[in-house]
């Protein structure tokens, strides 16, 4: 078990009885409710022991030739005063209640540092979030270099050549399907009028080919806007740790 020791309160003199684990915290009176810090032994005695000061020195006098010198003797040092032993039979160790202190701002629940105004949600020092309680995470991360952003880019710039390239496809093929279709196994009667089996004319193959690459476009646009518009920033790498 610790040692224990005797302190007295600046302010109104109760003493209580302390263990050396308390030394260097704050404790408060019971008696008149001051807060002051528990010191050691030696410190607590020197500063409740009273400053005397020295008696003022007589006028001086003229002595006798034949008069020997006579030295004052000092005065008689005050008696140190005793524990009181009922002093500190209501202190509870266990007794852990708030003190009240004469800051101006909320501090942070988790650093326990001031928050920049009474309003504040998050600390300024660790990031702290008041409301949610939690805390952003922090990593650090490489910065994306060329190579980076030019592999990241790459697929939707080929998805938005491609998109081109099959319009560019389509108007070739609107120019040039009655050209494919004449005499091929598709046409039935050279004409005029020229027809063809089952109605698969040029005007049947232009209207499905242009379906089919609108239905084509809609994966492709979406795909487009999402790595070069959405998400265009490559993801990040993150730095490990060296141990």
């Amino acid at each position: 078990m610790a040692n224990t020791f005797v302190i007295a309160c600046p302010d109104c003199a109760k003493q209580v009885k302390v263990s050396e684990e308390h030394i260097g915290k704050r404790i408060k009176c019971k008696g008149c409710g001051t807060i002051y810090p528990v010191k050691a032994p030696s410190e607590a005695a020197a500063a409740s022991a009273p400053k005397t000061k020295a008696a003022p020195s007589a006028p001086k006098t003229r002595a006798a030739p034949s008069a020997p010198k006579t030295q004052a003797e000092p005065p008689p040092a005050p008696e140190p005063s005793k524990p009181d032993p009922n002093a500190y039979e209501d202190y509870d160790p266990n007794d852990y209640s708030l003190a009240v202190v004469n800051d101006t701002l909320p501090r942070c629940p988790f650093c326990a540092k001031e928050m920049e105004s009474n309003e504040a949600l998050i600390c300024l020092h660790c990031g702290y979030n008041t409301r949610t309680r939690m805390r952003p995470e922090v990593k650090a991360v490489y910065e994306p270099t060329f190579g980076d952003w030019f592999l990241w880019l790459l697929p939707g710039i080929l998805v938005v050549l491609l998109a081109i390239g099959m319009l560019v496809w389509y108007l070739v093929f609107w120019n040039l399907i009655e050209d494919w279709l004449a005499d091929s196994w598709f046409e039935d009667e050279p004409g005029p009028p020229r027809t063809y089996l089952a109605g698969l004319g040029p005007g049947f193959m232009r209207l499905y080919h242009g379906l089919i690459i609108l239905f084509l476009y809609v994966p492709i646009f979406r795909y487009a806007f999402k790595r070069l518009v959405k998400e265009y920033r490559p993801p990040e790498r993150s730095i490990k740790p060296e141990y």
